[in-house]
Parts: C-alpha cells; sequence; structure tokens
C-alpha cells in the first residue's frame, strides 16, 4: 500500500512530510478521527462550559457567535482576553478560508482537470470578499445550507465504502505489533 502525503505546491518542507505522511489509510483515518474529536468535542465543550460558567446572560436572538465568546471569556478572565480570543478567532477563520480552498480545490481538480483551478481560486477568492462584507445571518444561512448539501454525497461515500473501511480496520489490528 502506498503512503498518503498532502504536498501543497511551494510550501513542502520535510517537517510536513513526516507529519502528513502515513504508510496506511486507517493511519490517517484515525488521526482525522482524533481531528474532529478533539474540535469538536474538547474545543466546543470548553467554549460551552466557559460561556455557561461565566454568568454572562444568554438571550434568545442577542449576542452569538464571537460575540458571545468574547463576553464569556472576558467575564471569566478578565478584559486581557478579549484580544487573545479575536486573534485566536482571526486566525481560525483565516485558516478555515484557506482549508475550504484547498478543499474546494482539490474537489474541483478531480471532477474537471487541472486547467480549472486558476478560475476556482479567483470565484473563490472574490466569494470569499463578498462574505466578509454581507449581512452574517445570510452568509451563515448560505455556508449551512451548502455543508447539509454536502452531507448527501459524504453520507452515499460511507455507505458505499463501508466495507473496505471495515477490511482496513481488520487489516491494520492484525498487523499492530507486528512491524506493519
Amino acid at each position: 500500500m502506498r503512503p498518503i502525503e498532502l504536498k501543497i505546491k511551494g510550501i513542502n518542507s520535510y517537517r510536513e512530510e513526516q507529519v502528513i505522511n502515513f504508510n496506511q489509510l486507517t493511519s490517517q483515518g484515525f488521526f482525522g478521527i482524533f481531528e474532529v474529536f478533539v474540535d469538536t468535542i474538547v474545543i466546543c465543550t470548553m467554549t460551552a462550559l466557559v460561556i455557561l460558567c461565566s454568568g454572562v446572560s444568554i438571550g434568545y436572538g442577542e449576542a452569538a457567535g464571537a460575540e458571545l465568546t468574547i463576553n464569556g471569556f472576558t467575564s471569566t478572565y478578565g478584559n486581557w482576553v478579549s484580544i487573545f480570543t479575536a486573534v485566536a478567532m482571526c486566525c481560525f477563520a483565516f485558516s478555515t478560508i484557506l482549508g475550504w480552498g484547498l478543499y474546494g480545490t482539490r474537489c474541483i481538480e478531480f471532477l474537471f482537470g487541472s486547467k480549472v483551478n486558476k478560475p476556482f481560486m479567483v470565484l473563490y477568492s472574490l466569494v470569499a470578499i463578498v462574505g466578509a462584507t454581507m449581512d452574517l445571518g445570510l452568509m451563515w444561512s448560505i455556508a449551512e445550507t451548502f455543508n447539509g448539501l454536502m452531507a448527501i454525497p459524504n453520507l452515499i461515500a460511507v455507505f458505499l465504502l463501508s466495507g473496505v473501511v471495515v477490511k482496513h480496520v481488520k487489516e491494520y489490528f492484525a498487523g499492530e505489533g507486528k512491524g506493519v
């Protein structure tokens, strides 16, 4: 089985390859599950607990998202944390924009070939600018709709590939401790 490698043109370093180069598909799958667990369960739960334990009023339809998070952290840890939270949110937003751009580029390349990459990135950049300047309610509605629609092909793929996944997981655990 050949290793899975993430190679971004012009941004290859030995350390990145060393971290992202997996010798087995199953190892990459386990790493992906770990990432989702840490992001969803650990980080989101800790944020929710800080907000809930902070004593900040959570009125329906009022402060939400970034504003509520900053209010919760500020009332718990003091005013200095608002700058840290804002910087952390900006880093998260920027990395999300880059990640979704790369993901979209790879999907477009798979469907239509590499000639479509540059027009897609130009369109993606324009849409990112429009998204950053439009009404947040409409932007979130559009984003949630498209994320929901992406679940359809993903669920179909999960169903169709479930046998392959079970086979790889069994092979992985059968070879554990045997130098595989």
